[in-house]
């Protein structure tokens, strides 16, 4: 689409308990751009019953919010969904449109861009506002939205769209810290008219999934494991069996002796290895990665992991970093605040005696 386009818009959706938190990321990345290109920032929700989550998506930095407010919207059904959030984009047209990287924002942001004949870039984990210049079309376009995300292989990408309007990204969830909420934070509500149409099929009911026994994202502290669990400093296979039960140790003090959360994690290369011994104990809820979770606790453990770029992108907003390996050359140990050079089954024991304060830690 093309024409007069302006304002900055996030889709944003709800839970049971308001605006959520992938939400209120996408609303912190979309003030940044915002405030770069001098516009408004603008958050489309649409559902029954939103005055609370209305209000609460202004205070967190949205200046106006469009909604639509319905009982036909009280469930998810994305043909209905696409139908009212092109039906704004068609008649706004926004610069700038921005969703989060998760199941339903990547249904919805793929459609609207089709039916938008615009780009789409997906996983971003951060935006920029830049001039670029083509040397193709020897053209330079003003304040375009940059989209930064990693690259197949161990680069991150930036990615342009030039003529079309919106510029459309999805944002990786973990990658942007919400604003802290001004419930005085005054903004606009407008609410849009859009008149449902008929479809050949219905949503009849909705079951929730049970919840994960693995959640990475809340976690004070991640004790990752890498394929370096496999073998010892000397090269000898080692069952992994046998470092998932340090990391089990390790977590269980943290738990029980300084009341922070924790939960083991795992690189890619880990879970598609398939390791017979670790089968039911690591899967794809423990992956951390471009392809996994992204994580922020206090504490990041890396043990045997090499730090490709796919795993460092989950883990980089991590405040602080202790890795164990026997290289001192992976980017995993660069990037550490704490690296170990040494063997994992030799430092894992030591470190659970340190934190239980048992005198031959040292």
């Amino acid at each position: 689409m093309n024409g007069e386009a302006k304002g900055v818009w996030v889709y944003l959706q709800r839970d049971k308990s308001g605006l959520t938190r992938d939400s209120q990321e996408v609303l912190a990345a979309g003030r940044k751009v915002a405030d770069k290109l001098g516009q408004d920032l603008v958050g489309v929700i649409l559902g029954e019953h939103l005055t609370k989550v209305v209000r609460d998506a202004i205070s967190y930095g949205a200046d106006r919010v469009l909604y639509v407010d319905s009982p036909a919207f009280a469930d998810y059904f994305n043909l209905l969904y696409v139908d009212a959030i092109f039906s704004m984009v068609k008649e706004r047209l926004p610069y700038v449109f921005l969703f989060a990287a998760n199941e339903l924002g990547k249904d919805v942001a793929g459609r609207v861009a089709y039916r938008a004949q615009t780009g789409l870039a997906t996983d971003n984990v951060q935006l920029e506002v830049e001039d670029y210049f083509n040397p193709q079309m020897k053209e330079t376009f003003k304040n375009l939205l940059i989209q930064i995300r990693p690259d197949f292989g161990t680069r991150l990408a930036k990615i342009y769209t030039p003529r079309q309007r919106p510029q459309m990204a999805t944002v990786r969830p973990g990658n942007f810290t919400p604003l802290e909420p001004d419930p005085s934070r005054k903004g606009e509500k407008e609410e849009f008219q859009f008149k449902a149409g008929k479809y050949p099929v219905r949503v009849v009911k909705v079951t929730e999934l049970p919840v994960p026994k693995v959640d990475l994202a809340k976690a004070d502290v991640v004790i990752s494991l890498g394929l370096g669990i496999l073998k010892d400093k000397t090269g000898r296979p080692r069952n992994p069996r046998d470092a998932y039960d340090l990391a089990v140790k390790l977590k269980q003090v943290f738990r029980e002796r300084y009341g922070m959360s924790a939960e083991i994690g795992a690189s890619r290369s880990l879970v598609y290895a398939e390791i017979k011994e670790l089968e039911g104990l690591i899967g794809r809820e423990n992956q951390v990665g471009q392809t996994g979770a992204t994580v922020s606790p206090k504490l990041y453990f890396a043990f045997g992991i090499s730090g490709a770029l796919q795993h460092k992108v989950g883990m980089q907003r991590s405040r602080k970093v202790v890795a164990v390996n026997t290289d001192p050359g992976t980017p995993m140990m660069q990037m550490a605040h704490y690296p170990i050079v040494g063997d994992l089954y030799d430092e894992l024991p030591r470190l659970i005696r340190l934190l239980e304060g048992t005198p031959s830690a040292a």
